[in-house]
């Protein structure tokens, strides 16, 4: 690996110097530390159980790591593929060795990662294009995601990007794992949302999920992953498969404001207003053993019959006119036959 590069040459990443207060009150001076450029895709993966930022450098042409990833990997037995490395500005960095990874992605998937560490940054990983090219991998921006194929399986890992004001970009939602749905039933599941952990947003179904009803839903993301209610219409049991493309995420703005729901449709105030419209709420309908409203919940079954029985006006034959319910409304259009030319 060392001998297809030549070591005096740098391999060149998007590492910057930045500058911040020393954290001891008796030294005001300025301390420079070297960290990612800020606009890189940034993804999040679990390592040794720890949940790290991974970004994504496709100006790097190898994978990078600070000092303080050591402890999550092992070291390889190889030498480095470079000396050092050139950051943004021409700053060098001596690269001390190469160390292996495992990462895992939102989905539960393992990737193993070969990075060299490099000395001066802390606690930056950098995936480079070694990393893409090796695996044939595609950065797709407009989804916010990197995909590539393993032993004919694809791997998706998403990432976040920022637009220029530092709000966080529309995003595809995905499944986050495999999901078997009960018949007529609705149930919360997890989808994988790349942005940060307590960040609100709208998840907006775009695709087709056959017997599976999903509605826009805003909800609140945790652990790069969120909640939606998918209802499953179906008279059979029904399943969503991991990494299932489902909709869009798009981030709300602090300044953007929810309507709530009032909650002046719950049952029990429908059916106190029911009763403020009179007694004939509880005089039964005729033939009342006969209505059927298609639903089998005795509690709505009730609440409907109630109505009912208050509007049974619009049902009811009370005079020359037929009930309002019982009118066809149409319309027939007809040709006039022309006489015939003598």
């Amino acid at each position: 690996m060392r001998g297809d590069h030549d070591p005096r040459q740098a391999a060149r990443v998007s590492l910057v110097k930045h500058r911040g207060s020393s954290a001891t009150k008796v030294s005001q001076e300025r301390v420079e530390y070297v960290g990612a450029d800020d606009g890189l895709p940034t993804a999040v993966m679990q390592v040794a159980g720890v949940r790290r930022q991974v970004k994504l450098d496709s100006g790097a042409r190898f994978t990078v790591v600070g000092t303080d990833w050591m402890q999550y990997g092992d070291r390889v037995g190889k030498a480095a593929p470079v000396d050092y490395v050139e950051g943004i500005g021409g700053f060098l960095l001596d690269a001390v060795g190469v160390w292996w990874f495992e990462l895992q992605s939102v989905f539960g998937e393992t990737i193993s990662v070969e990075a060299c560490i490099v000395q001066g940054c802390t606690d930056e990983f950098l995936l480079g294009v070694d990393f893409m090219r090796t695996r044939g991998a595609t950065m797709d921006f407009e989804n916010s995601e990197v995909r590539y194929s393993k032993g004919g399986r694809s791997v998706v890992i998403p990432f976040r990007t920022y637009d220029g004001v530092g709000c966080g970009r529309i995003a595809v939602v995905r499944m986050a794992r495999r999901v078997q749905l009960d018949k007529c039933t609705v149930t919360p599941i997890e989808v994988a949302v790349t942005a940060k952990d307590g960040k609100r947003g709208l998840f907006i179904p775009t695709q087709h999920t056959g017997a599976v009803m999903l509605a826009p839903t805003v909800t609140i993301v945790r652990n790069g992953k969120a909640l939606v209610p998918a209802i499953n219409a179906n008279g059979e049991d029904s399943r969503l498969p991991a990494k299932k493309e489902l909709g869009k995420w798009v981030p709300l703005d602090s300044d953007v404001t929810l309507l709530h729901m009032s909650g002046e449709l719950r049952r029990d105030r429908v059916s106190a207003w029911l009763e403020e419209l009179g007694e004939s709420s509880d005089e039964p309908l005729e033939n009342e053993s006969e209505v059927n409203i298609g639903v089998d919940d005795q509690g709505s079954k009730q609440l409907i019959v109630k109505l009912l029985r208050v509007y049974r006006r619009l049902t009811a034959d009370t005079g020359d006119c037929p009930p309002a319910t019982a009118l066809l409304r149409s319309t027939t259009l007809t040709r006039a036959t022309p006489r015939p030319l003598c």
